[in-house]
């Protein structure tokens, strides 16, 4: 193998493996981040960066806010100031000044909505507590079930289903690239099933397919520490060695030029 393409192998396998590293280390800082799934680096000709879709543990809270998926799909967020969509397993969710289910960086969750005592929600939009209650009555409770209904319970007596998180499931959710700790885009290539707009038929939690909503729950991560950090230490190792052949690999050539001398 010629010098040249020695330097430039080592060159190209350190890159990868720092890669690697930082990869890993972005895991492992995100081990207790609520909903974060696991990144993946291949390290091939063209390296891919992938995420690990398996279910992480529940945790019940008791907060009524807070959601889980159990089984397949994501929440779907959407960002007000300029309309972007992100998909989550993060439900640490809460109910802002205006009434709206947002998650902590206020991106408003997605689902049926406007329904009211007698009528069941059925446009697609952001959840939101509902604005028109019953003539002099208030609002007492509310509380999801599992099939993501949104029941408010009135003062009056009256109870009504106001809302309906939905739920997007992705034939291939392995291709969603992360976009902060716990929130993925790139929906398009993860091909979401039923197609990218929601609907009540494709989208309903406990559907054909899609997972059901634990109420006063939370997914945790789905990281392996402990598997997370023998990666850790091969990927550096990895990254030595190739440091160790740029190194002779230069040695080499300067020897070379000296004995041109």
């Amino acid at each position: 193998m010629p010098v040249s393409t020695s330097i430039f192998t080592g060159v190209t396998a350190m890159k990868a493996f720092s890669r690697g590293v930082e990869t890993i280390s972005a895991n492992i800082a995100n081990a207790n981040t609520t909903g974060y799934k696991t990144s993946t680096v291949s390290f091939s000709a063209v390296m891919d960066d992938s995420i690990k879709v398996s279910q992480g543990s529940l945790s019940i809270t008791g907060v009524k806010t807070d959601l889980a998926v159990s089984g397949e799909g994501f929440f779907r967020l959407v960002k007000t100031d300029d309309n972007a969509e992100f998909a989550t397993r993060a439900g640490d969710f809460h109910l802002d000044e205006s009434g709206y289910l947002v998650n902590s960086s206020g991106y408003q969750v997605q689902g049926l909505t406007g329904g009211a005592v007698g009528a069941a929600p059925a446009a697609v939009g952001s959840i939101r507590v509902s604005q028109t209650p019953p003539a002099g009555a208030q609002l007492l409770s509310f509380a999801f079930d599992k099939k993501g209904n949104f029941t408010e319970t009135y003062s009056n007596g009256a109870i009504a289903v106001t809302n309906r998180v939905l739920l997007q499931r992705y034939s291939n959710p392995t291709a969603l690239k992360l976009n902060g700790g716990n929130m993925f885009t790139n929906f398009q290539n993860a091909a979401p099933v039923g197609g990218l707009a929601l609907t009540a038929l494709a989208n309903s939690p406990g559907g054909v397919g899609n997972g059901t909503i634990e109420p006063e729950t939370l997914e945790l991560s789905n990281v392996d520490l402990t598997g997370e950090f023998a990666s850790l230490i091969n990927a550096q190792r990895s990254l030595q060695a190739s440091s160790r052949i740029v190194t002779v690999s230069d040695s080499m050539v300067e020897d070379t030029v000296n004995l041109k001398r």
